[in-house]
């Protein structure tokens, strides 16, 4: 069962966060928790195909280059294994190509390190109906 959420706030979100920087890693989960959001924080792709089996979430939030698979096939991987589709958010220090691999496995958004926080969470928050308006 998918949660419902109303707003574009990101309370009640819940969010697969996979980096492989600890201290990235960090921050951001600790940011999304702040925000009233629900996160299981891992650093390599097998972790977070392991949580992904057994955890419905909202939103993936990955990088690409893990240590293990790449990010592209993680986005892959976990979208065929899922029924109720996740919103795929994508941050990276890595532009072309592997931006365009990232949409082609199925990203809704890359967006490309340096982070703007609020970039970041209005793309987590809001439906694919209101990014396009």
């Amino acid at each position: 069962m998918r949660h419902e959420r109303t707003g574009k706030t990101l309370s009640g979100l819940r969010v697969l966060l996979v980096e492989d920087t600890n201290d990235i890693r960090d921050v951001l989960a600790s940011l999304l928790r702040l925000e009233g959001v629900e996160v299981r924080a891992v650093g390599s792709a097998q972790a977070a195909m392991d949580i992904a089996v057994e955890w419905e979430f909202d939103v993936l939030l990955t990088d690409l280059g893990l240590p293990d698979v790449a990010g592209d096939d993680l986005i892959t991987a976990i979208l065929a294994m899922k029924n109720d589709r996740p919103r795929v958010v994508v941050v990276t220090g890595f532009g072309e190509p592997y931006a365009g691999r990232a949409r082609d496995a199925g990203a809704d958004v890359v967006l490309i390190k340096p982070l703007d926080w609020s970039v970041l969470s209005a793309h987590m928050a809001a439906s694919d109906e209101a990014l396009a308006a």
